[in-house]
């Protein structure tokens, strides 16, 4: 391979992920630009797209699905690239237009086909179980992780058509350029705070989503609420993991993206069973008899701690993570 060519196949993961982007945003755009436009309903849709209550989570989970898609399309093909390097891989002049074809035609797949079919399966158990909230709310959780798992396996499947090795592998004269892709020491500690500060950013948003369709809406938040819960706070949370997973990066020689995702993982759960079990150690000394208190000091109290542990912990696991594959090969 020439020195261009090199070039061209290690800006693959870049450039599969802003394609995913854009396919993505393209669909979503469309979609809602029909119901808007050439629906029999379309004044409706543009009175219930006009509320904030509807507006604000609908672009927030619309820009947290898209971020998902492509972190885990450049994850997924800067992993095939470290592996094989520039020249394993089957067909790099061709990738972008493979993945995208497929990318697209397996989005609308999902969108079209898949996506009816789960809903209206929803229903029906809904209306089998006398439509409980406990019913919806399964509903609701089970819907949304098989929306997460769907985008991921398009990512992997449309990277992998688009990547795959060679079946005959390079020639003696590319040996060079079928070793992993140099990374310098700070791109490689961005790109490793970044995909760990998406991912928990995802996680939080579903959790956010599931919590709420679990418990339901008592009322109509105003714009102010609406505008914190599902912009600013996903913001602060990825400035902060973002934070933590720089500073655990220190010591990374490549993105090994695949591990970046493993810690940002590993820290959230581990953030949230450390918050559930203070949790539940303050609802026990609350009950206590004749124990009386107020709750916002405890609640300001358990914000604070989950500040701070979401730094420490995302701090923690990268580093712990890639210290353990120091003298490893890349994964």
């Amino acid at each position: 391979m020439t020195t261009s060519s090199i070039e061209r196949a290690q800006r693959l993961p870049k450039d599969l992920a802003l394609i995913a982007l854009a396919i993505q945003a393209g669909i979503a755009v469309a979609g809602i630009g029909a119901q808007l436009i050439w629906s029999p309903y379309a004044e409706d849709m543009r009175r219930v797209y006009a509320t904030a209550q509807t507006l604000v989570p609908m672009l927030s989970s619309a820009f947290v699905n898209w971020a998902f898609a492509a972190l885990l399309t450049w994850c997924f093909a800067r992993h095939a690239l470290d592996r094989h390097g520039p020249a394993g891989l089957a067909r790099p002049a061709g990738a972008r237009g493979i993945f995208g074809v497929v990318f697209l035609l397996l989005v609308l797949a999902q969108g079209y086909v898949l996506a009816p079919l789960v809903h209206q399966a929803a229903l029906s158990y809904i209306q089998n179980t006398a439509g409980s909230m406990a019913a919806a709310g399964f509903v609701f959780a089970l819907s949304s992780v098989l929306q997460l798992v769907l985008v991921a396996l398009i990512a992997w499947f449309a990277c992998w058509l688009a990547l795959r090795r060679r079946s005959g592998g390079g020639s003696d004269g590319d040996v060079n350029a079928s070793a992993p892709a140099a990374s310098s020491s700070s791109s490689s500690r961005a790109a490793i705070a970044w995909v760990v500060g998406v991912f928990f950013v995802c996680l939080q948003m579903l959790m956010s989503s599931l919590f709420q369709g679990w418990i339901g809406m008592q009322q109509a938040p105003g714009a102010g609420p609406l505008v914190l819960g599902w912009i600013v706070v996903p913001l602060v949370v990825l400035a902060l993991t973002f934070w933590g997973a720089w500073m655990g990066a220190r010591e990374a020689a490549q993105p090994r993206p695949l591990r970046a995702i493993a810690a940002s993982a590993l820290a959230f759960v581990l953030l949230q069973l450390v918050c559930i079990a203070i949790a539940i150690a303050w609802m026990l000394w609350v009950l206590r008899p004749g124990h009386v208190g107020n709750i916002v000091g405890p609640a300001v109290g358990l914000a604070v701690i989950y500040v701070v542990l979401m730094v420490m912990l995302t701090r923690s696991t990268v580093g712990w993570l890639y210290r353990r594959v120091q003298a490893a090969p890349a994964q």
